[in-house]
């Protein structure tokens, strides 16, 4: 590959520029030939004629030894004529340059010719101006496939490189994120995913003892070695998306068709990972275990397929192949229950955030109608589950909410219409959501509180952005944000602000000296003080004195 690569970038560039145009001519007339090459020799310095011919079959056999760029044709010859000639040699060679030259002004000649998409048919005799302009169009045109070659392979050779960076960020995006599904949707177009479905599978590797796979940090290590042939040997056998190794195991994604029912869907990824795990074995000297997740649409449950295929690996006993739907008692559990989903409403709640924390619970609430429509009850229980879920959040954000369990059982059960239960959670989760937002914003008000008096009470001594910090109990980083954001201004700007309307005021008074007031107010530097005075001000403060 690395070999191919350079003799192409050697045959795109040479010092001087674009390299050699390899020219063959093909006339049964030496005359012809003779003229033509006087005139090239003459007028081109990077035009080399590599090879004559003298009939149809003769061009097609050295063709095939020597590939020219641009091949000068005569119509009428011996045998295989011009046009055949053509055809025959474009099987092959499909960006060789054609140039008809010959005596015979025939409609059907001219038409084949153009069908075959020839550069030019030209009528003998010709003169050499014509012969000049049409070989530095011809060069002309060479020259653009050449840097168009270039510049893909150069494409190439970058995409190869970052592609591997891509779908690591697309795994690590999938596995350690919740709220990420509109960044695997921006990775699904970008790695051009048509597939409608998906699933996941973790490989891990290790040597082999009692069932279990050791040495993981061992194999993490060796695994650098062999992880491009790893990668390539999946992507030969189907596409997919390889993630990096952490420690001993890489999690695999795989872009699938969701129409098959779940069995069929089953055989067919179960089908796949056993064809890897026998190819990767011939390879690698070491245990290898795969479990596989079930396929779902879209990417909604990615998360729950990456678990279910942990799951499948701590289910196998040795080395070998698992799908979690194959693992005992598996069909007894919850389908696909949207856990995913679940997590991200409880996130939601705890930032605040109302109209997203709706959304998730309608969502799951739809899931549960859809799955257990006939089944209320268990619909009901789930829901209290998720209730409970969110006033604990209530509680861990230091709100005194009643979560009297009885009361909400007995409410729950209460409720005949699945609109008056969906009703029922969407309050209590709003409920929760708006009390820790108001929460936050209330802290947040307080803190910036807080600053502006210990400001205010310290400004002529030396404060900086983390004594401040350190007085309201917050990060530096997070506090130069928040008083941003709550106050408009920068901690910088407000604290020069109180320091320059101290000044204006102690120069008012006329008391005291430039000097001493620039002491006073919390600067060391009066030549430093004056400039920030009629920054803030307009004019010095000597003027500003008067």
């Amino acid at each position: 590959m690395a070999q191919k690569s350079f003799c192409v970038y050697r045959l795109i560039m040479k010092e001087g520029g674009l390299a050699m145009v390899r020219v063959m001519l093909v006339d049964d007339e030496k005359i012809v030939i003779d003229s033509l090459q006087f005139i090239i020799e003459k007028n081109f310095e990077n035009v080399e004629i590599v090879e004559v011919a003298r009939s149809g079959r003769e061009a097609i056999e050295k063709i095939e030894y020597i590939v020219p760029d641009i091949v000068f044709m005569d119509i009428r010859m011996p045998g295989i004529n011009g046009i055949e000639a053509i055809k025959e040699i474009k099987k092959r060679h499909k960006s060789i340059i054609f140039i008809v030259l010959t005596a015979f002004d025939q409609f059907e000649f001219a038409k084949e010719s153009v069908n075959l998409g020839v550069f030019e048919y030209l009528l003998k005799p010709v003169s050499r101006t014509k012969i000049v302009e049409v070989i530095e169009k011809a060069i002309e045109t060479i020259k653009a496939e050449r840097e168009k070659r270039k510049l893909e392979l150069e494409l190439k050779e970058k995409l190869e490189t970052v592609l591997p960076i891509l779908e690591h960020g697309f795994i690590y995006s999938m596995i350690l994120f919740e709220d990420n599904y509109k960044e695997l949707l921006n990775y699904k177009e970008l790695f051009d995913i048509e597939e409608n479905g998906d699933y996941v599978m973790t490989m891990e590797f290790g040597e082999e003892e009692n069932g279990t796979l050791e040495n993981k940090i061992g194999y993490s290590v060796r695994s650098q070695g062999f992880y491009p042939f790893f990668r390539d040997t999946i992507n030969m056998i189907r596409r997919c998306i390889v993630g990096p190794v952490m420690l001993n195991r890489i999690v695999v994604f795989v872009p699938c068709e969701s129409n098959a029912d779940e069995f069929t869907a089953r055989l067919e990824a179960v089908a796949f990972a056993e064809k890897l795990f026998l190819k990767l074995s011939e390879r690698l000297n070491c245990g290898l275990k795969i479990g596989i997740g079930r396929t779902y649409d879209g990417f909604e449950s990615l998360g729950n397929s990456y678990e279910e295929s942990l799951e499948a690996l701590r289910g196998l006993t040795t080395v070998g192949v698992m799908h979690y739907m194959d693992m005992p008692n598996v069909t007894s559990r919850s389908q696909g229950y949207p856990l995913h989903r679940e997590k991200l409403l409880l996130q939601k709640v705890s930032a605040g955030d109302v109209e997203e924390s709706i959304e998730d619970l309608n969502y799951l609430f739809d899931w549960l109608v859809r799955e257990y429509g006939d089944q209320p009850l268990k619909i009901k229980n789930k829901l209290l589950e998720i209730i409970f879920l969110v006033y604990r959040m209530a509680w861990e954000s230091g709100m005194e909410e009643d979560t009297n369990e009885v009361f909400f059982l007995e409410k729950m059960l209460s409720m005949k219409d699945m609109s008056e239960v969906r009703l029922w959670c969407k309050r209590r989760v709003e409920h929760v959501a708006q009390q820790i937002r108001s929460s936050r914003e209330n802290r947040a008000g307080t803190l910036t509180k807080k600053a502006k008096e210990y400001i205010d009470a310290n400004y002529a001594k030396s404060i900086t952005l983390e004594d401040v910090a350190r007085e309201i109990n917050v990060s530096p980083q997070y506090f130069s944000k928040l008083f941003k954001e709550e106050t408009g201004k920068n901690f910088i700007d407000y604290l020069t602000n109180v320091r320059i309307s101290a000044a204006k005021k102690l120069l008012s008074q006329g008391r005291l000296s430039i000097k001493e007031i620039c002491y006073h107010i919390g600067y060391s530097d009066p030549n430093y003080f004056s400039r920030i005075f009629k920054k803030v001000v307009g004019v010095p403060p000597t003027e500003y004195k008067e």
